[in-house]
């Protein structure tokens, strides 16, 4: 869904009068405070929704290319949230995860090597994620990190939700009952309920389509 779907939607179980679009002039927003509430809602429930599962829709993919000398890397985008689960190179190498300590105090007692291990080691100047890498690498390799990201804010009309629709209304429209008393009998525990149990069926389904993922061994 659309933001502006999502806000409609919001807006008729409110009761309330649709928009035709999310910008407006600062008068048309004093004329609909409802709108501009939903507005503030529908993001902070997407940002709950997006927090709660490592969703499919979510998935990303960067990639970096290592330069000889250079031990941390940028993630271009990963910023605010980000998780990393692999990170393979063109040559079919994976990287482990370790401490940062541990790559710290490798890095000042070895050289410059094919890179085994990686720690995520704050943000650049952009906010985004980097990596640093031990050994050191020695020759110029392009890696692949696959993880999740999520979505920066919905701003306009045809800002598209990656994730499932029906927790995110249900979760905004909960937060318009807090505000206002009730929707339609429902209090807002009654509908937060609600999103919780779309919420729960929506992550049963999403991670069946990755049961593999979910198999685990003993070593």
């Amino acid at each position: 869904m659309t933001y502006l779907d999502l806000v409609n939607d919001v807006l008729i179980r409110l009761r309330e009068d649709t928009i035709d679009a999310i910008g407006g002039s600062a008068q048309q927003e004093l004329d609909d405070p409802v709108a501009t509430m939903v507005k503030q809602f529908v993001n902070d429930a997407k940002r709950l929704v997006e927090d709660a599962h490592t969703w499919n829709g979510l998935r990303e993919e960067w990639t970096f290319t290592t330069v000889p000398g250079t031990a941390v890397y940028p993630l271009t985008n990963a910023r605010e949230y980000a998780i990393i689960e692999d990170i393979y190179s063109v040559n079919g190498n994976e990287l482990d995860e370790a401490p940062l300590s541990k790559i710290r105090r490798d890095a000042l007692r070895q050289g410059q090597n094919t890179p085994r291990y990686y720690a995520v080691d704050g943000t650049d100047t952009s906010g985004d994620v980097q990596l640093r890498l031990s050994p050191t690498p020695n020759v110029a390799v392009e890696y692949h990190a696959y993880g999740y990201q999520r979505t920066p804010d919905l701003q306009t009309d045809t800002d598209v939700l990656k994730v499932p629709s029906k927790p995110v209304v249900y979760y905004a429209l909960g937060l318009a009952a807090r505000e206002r008393g009730e929707v339609g009998g429902q209090t807002s525990t009654d509908l937060f309920a609600m999103a919780k149990a779309y919420l729960n069926d929506a992550i049963a389904l999403d991670a069946s389509l990755n049961s593999l993922d979910d198999i685990w061994f003993t070593i």
